[in-house]
């Protein structure tokens, strides 16, 4: 997203509005505050211009680390195990109001400092769920900011909300109502908003055809924008000198058949259920033994969540198991390689190489590594793809669809995707990249600035209409949350 955005961002210079995380950030906004600019410009000309939100560490901690990772994202994703987890104590409690309702307000109030900077009406564009209270504490004190909220994970049912507080869940989803649009990776996930705005929120009026809310006198349209990538940019990074560096040892870990999965190592990417369903298919099909290789290339990611440390050992310790009953002393052979580390080359130089590309998250706003695997590789690789991840309806038709949870299944899918004629293979593989080659990932952003821009309403602001075409603006305003880049348009 971060590269689209810049792509289109850098004419129309955008302020871009983030989270001072480490000293450094903070260091650079107490610069700034003391030039009295505020803003801080990069490049030569500057093209993008940034403002810092300054939480203490403690305030981005609760924010960030006990409400938006791990509560609200577990909930979003449908991990939590319901039984004995979450319980909202006193310290959510805490998190909640100190933390999460805090940072959100310093958000709002950075951006209205930004609007006040700025000429024009600005488009003040939200990303993601660390956000979700902002855009209603903007339209307090400015009603007619032009706000627009993207959520890039999905939005469970309203059954699913009652894990957290009334209070908490209709502060959502209030919040969320304070934009004129919100955005969701597919419709299914747009009309489970609309659900839970019914189920929660006094007063409001749902208009389920035309995927619209009606709310203190305001219509809000839901839509759909589900978001993809950048094939220019991901394919010059692919064949670039830091991605080619790694084909000089990455040819060590294939085989003669070679099963590959790319993700972040948190439980909602269902690596354990992976490895169970590698393991079953070795031991249905023992004449592969010694000739398949699974290739494992995992991100560590937020360790200082405990559920993310527990589950990257959980995904170690299935590893060791699978590995201690396979592997070939004698030939030196082993199942699964396990590579851990960020490194965004080395990950697309191992895609070109696949198989098989094995996504089986057990649910995802979109999944990015689907649409990069099917654009770069050059084997005629097959996708294995869940039914949980957004990326299935634009994929599903090209791909072998599995349940997250069928172990059994999977691995049946792993044995059909290695034995599929070669004919069959080429021709799904071209029409995966057919279809990420027509969706780039520029056209997700400016059919939101679009719908944006085309956003009329009379003058009781009941009845937007969304035209088919409309200018981009000149000028942009930026903002990102914690760890998304949320965009602010002006």
């Amino acid at each position: 997203m971060v590269t689209a955005v810049s792509a289109i961002a850098r004419d129309r210079r955008p302020i871009w509005i983030a989270a001072a995380m480490t000293d450094g950030d903070r260091l650079r906004a107490e610069q700034a505050e003391k030039s009295g600019q505020h803003l801080i410009e990069f490049g030569d000309p500057a093209e993008f211009r940034l403002r810092f939100v300054v939480p203490s560490p403690d305030c981005y901690h609760q924010y960030y680390n006990v409400i938006s990772n791990p509560l609200l994202w577990f909930l979003q994703h449908y991990l939590w195990d319901t039984p004995r987890t979450p319980d909202i104590t006193k310290d959510i409690w805490d998190a909640w109001r100190s933390g999460y309702v805090t940072v959100n307000r310093m958000f709002a109030d950075e951006i209205i400092a930004a609007i006040d900077a700025v000429s024009g009406e600005p488009l003040i564009m939200l990303q993601d769920y660390h956000l979700y209270l902002c855009a209603g504490f903007v339209r307090e004190r400015h009603p007619t900011a032009r706000l627009q909220q993207f959520v890039h994970i999905p939005w469970p049912d309203p059954d699913y909300w009652r894990l957290l507080p009334l209070e908490m869940r209709r502060s959502i989803c209030e919040g969320m109502l304070g934009n004129d649009i919100v955005g969701f990776q597919t419709p299914e996930h747009g009309r489970s908003f609309m659900y839970t705005c019914q189920a929660y929120v006094p007063d409001v009026d749902i208009d389920y055809l035309a995927s619209s809310i009606v709310w203190q006198g305001r219509r809000i349209q839901v839509r759909a924008y589900p978001i993809s990538i950048d094939a220019t940019a991901v394919r010059r990074m692919a064949y670039s000198k830091d991605a080619r560096s790694h084909d000089r040892y990455l040819p060590n870990h294939w085989n003669e058949f070679t099963v590959l999965r790319v993700d972040r190592a948190e439980p909602s990417k269902n690596i354990v259920r992976g490895f169970a369903a590698f393991d079953r298919f070795l031991e249905a099909h023992q004449d592969f033994q010694g000739r398949v290789n699974f290739v494992a290339i995992t991100v560590p990611s937020r360790m200082d969540v405990v559920e993310y440390q527990d589950y990257l050992d959980d995904v170690s310790a299935v590893v060791g198991r699978i590995n201690a009953k396979y592997a070939n002393v004698e030939t030196g052979w082993q199942p699964i390689h396990l590579i851990m580390g960020e490194n965004y080359p080395r990950a697309l130089a191992a895609m070109k190489w696949y198989d098989v590309l094995l996504v089986n998250s057990i649910i995802d706003g979109m999944n990015l590594v689907a649409k990069e695997g099917a654009l770069l590789n050059e084997r005629n690789g097959v996708l294995i793809l869940s039914e949980g991840a957004g990326a299935v309806s634009q994929l599903g038709e090209n791909a072998i669809i599995i349940g997250p949870t069928d172990v059994e299944g999977t691995a049946d899918a792993i044995y059909q995707a290695l034995t599929m004629p070669l004919a069959e293979r080429r021709r799904r593989a071209e029409g995966l990249r057919r279809s990420v080659e027509n969706d780039d990932v520029t056209n997700w952003f400016e059919n939101q600035v679009a719908d944006m821009l085309a956003y009329g309403a009379d003058a009781d602001g009941i009845e937007p209409e969304l035209e088919e075409e409309a200018p981009l603006p000149s000028n942009i305003v930026s903002m990102t949350g914690a760890e998304r880049v949320s965009i602010t348009r002006a």
